[in-house]
């Protein structure tokens, strides 16, 4: 759920440059997705690709770097999604549910991406990149946080902690991919549906409150 960006400080690169290296992001999303983060490797992510690992060498320096690439991309995927499934939303209520449902359906239509991004931040991959573990996780709690806190200066949300309601949000969200992945037959929508009206009974203000605070 961050904006998306370059993952290294990058200067301007001819159209053929960029399409190799999107060409090699999409090859480790596929080869993170099917081997899992400790047995995806320069020379796996290429022979998916059909390149040498070497024309791999030549863009990203190492693993690191070609990672921070792939999250970068991943998450700005994602971001895409959500704004155009939230869109004009009329009121926070109305924006949080449209960012749930937004976020389950992603992850049905985005299963390569979704598991790649979780190998990389938990288990082995989450060791080795510490730092951009509890970055991309104080990014996503602080946007979550900021729309709750917004709805409760509105008036639409009720008095709660912000950062224990983003907190546990993002605890819930985090256990979708693995539960799609679980339960392949599950109905989506449904899911969906069901947990965002989870959230939208714990955030939003009772009728009595509504009438008092008016």
């Amino acid at each position: 759920m961050r904006p998306r960006n370059e993952a290294t400080d990058q200067k301007p690169r001819s159209f053929i440059e960029a399409a190799r290296r999107d060409q090699i992001v999409a090859a480790a999303i596929e080869t993170l997705a099917e081997l899992g983060y400790a047995k995806t490797s320069f020379a796996r992510i290429a022979e998916h690709a059909g390149i040498s690992a070497g024309l791999i060498s030549y863009h990203f320096d190492n693993k690191s770097e070609l990672f921070q690439q792939v999250v970068a991309d991943i998450n700005g995927l994602m971001d895409g999604w959500l704004t155009e499934h939230i869109g004009d939303a009329g009121s926070y209520r109305e924006a949080l549910q449209r960012l749930i449902e937004g976020f389950v359906v992603f992850c049905d239509t985005h299963r390569a991406q979704v598991l790649a991004l979780g190998q990389l931040l938990a288990g082995v991959g989450g060791h080795e990149n510490g730092e951009l573990v509890r970055s991309q996780r104080e990014q996503s709690v602080g946007q979550i946080e900021q729309m709750l806190r917004e709805g409760q200066e509105h008036g639409e949300f009720r008095d709660f902690s912000p950062r224990f309601m983003a907190v546990t949000l993002l605890g819930s969200i985090e256990a979708i991919p693995a539960e799609l992945f679980a339960s392949p037959d599950t109905d989506v929508a449904a899911y969906a549906k069901e947990l965002s009206m989870t959230y939208d009974l714990a955030v939003r203000r009772s009728r009595l409150s509504r009438m008092t605070r008016g």
